[in-house]
């Protein structure tokens, strides 16, 4: 999508979350897509919803505070964006100002719902869920966003399981099944 497009909608969502949350609370609303922060991937889209604070000590609380005050409300704009656009995969919330050197704050997220590729090899049993907080360096970043462009795979996850799968394929692999299997062996003997 196009940075034109994307600010019309920016600003319908900016409008939305000001009538959902009212007060001074939100500072900003931001429409992310992938290349604005590293942990989007290809085809997503974000939503970062900027809460005010009055400084770092400030974030954690106002995150909170924020959350407590405003789950229903929250849980409502959530269905709101996913019913709106189905390519806005998480809303965020956070403070207005980074903190940490990976570019983020306290925050909190609420995903909109399942990637349809994953979605659909959960439902045939082809995937399980392995939740990975795993960090990469740009180069297994720009490894993984190449295999979701060229169309090798529609996620960093599934790019992940097809170089699992190019490593099964290599004889190594199997010798090292084998001494895996020795090294068992001889814990139980043990």
């Amino acid at each position: 999508m196009d940075r034109i497009g994307l600010d019309d909608i920016e600003r319908e969502i900016d409008a939305e979350a000001r009538e959902r949350f009212p007060g001074d609370a939100v500072r900003q609303v931001v429409l992310l897509q992938y290349g604005d922060d590293p942990e989007i991937e290809p085809g997503d889209l974000w939503v970062r919803v900027l809460l005010a604070a009055d400084g770092p000590e400030d974030y954690e609380r106002s995150v909170r505070e924020f959350s407590d005050t405003h789950q229903e409300a929250m849980e409502q704009f959530a269905g709101y964006l996913a019913r709106t656009l189905r390519e806005i995969y998480v809303v965020e919330f956070t403070p207005e100002k980074i903190v940490r050197r990976d570019g983020h704050g306290p925050r909190c997220h609420l995903l909109l719902g399942e990637r349809l590729a994953n979605a659909r090899a959960w439902e045939l049993g082809e995937r399980t869920r392995v939740e990975m907080h795993t960090t990469l360096g740009r180069a297994g970043l720009e490894t993984l966003d190449t295999l979701i462009i060229a169309g090798i795979a529609d996620t960093r996850a599934e790019a992940i399981g097809w170089a699992l799968a190019r490593i099964r394929e290599r004889p190594a692999y199997e010798r090292l099944c084998e001494r895996a299997r020795e090294i068992e062996q001889l814990k139980i003997d043990f």
